[in-house]
């Protein structure tokens, strides 16, 4: 199953740019919902979604981050499925983590000893969820997305390279 597989089944399914043209959302969002970097990833539309859809993730408990996440990459032109899909590594499995580290950071920003916070952690993990630690939380969330995103985009400009344009023919 690749790219090209997808956009064939997407196509089948009346799920085209040519198909939605005229629609309802077209109607609604404007020719911008047709802009094919919003739906074939390029460098810079990943990119963008990558930054969007880390900062939305990494709000713990936050209720429709699907939607949020594309909203904020239909305003800025990123990658909408790939905001999307980014929505799913904030989950109960990833959880475990995320929480954790979300209130480790909170709380080091609090100006707490990092000793201090591993022992608390370790000695009641449940605390995380505590009055006193929803503030550190959210605080965390706050630090964490933005850096993770900011990595992410980062390294997507280096790592995905564009392919070199063929030189342009001389004029005659």
């Amino acid at each position: 199953m690749n790219f090209r597989w997808t956009l064939r089944r997407l196509n089948r399914w009346g799920i085209s740019r040519r198909k939605l043209r005229g629609g309802r959302l077209h109607g609604l969002l404007g020719d911008r919902f047709l802009e094919r970097d919003l739906w074939v990833p390029s460098r810079e539309s990943l990119a963008r979604a990558w930054l969007v859809g880390m900062i939305v993730t990494a709000v713990p408990f936050l209720p429709l981050q699907s939607i949020i996440a594309c909203t904020i990459g239909f305003l800025v032109g990123a990658n909408l499925p790939v905001c999307f899909v980014l929505q799913y590594l904030s989950n109960p499995a990833t959880a475990v983590i995320q929480v954790p580290a979300c209130v480790f950071v909170g709380r080091l920003l609090m100006g707490d000893h990092p000793g201090a916070i591993f022992a608390q952690l370790h000695r009641d993990p449940m605390a995380v969820l505590s009055g006193g630690n929803i503030l550190a939380l959210y605080l965390g969330a706050i630090v964490i997305g933005p850096v993770l995103g900011v990595l992410g985009y980062f390294l997507t400009h280096l790592i995905w390279r564009e392919r070199p344009r063929p030189p342009a023919a001389p004029q005659a």
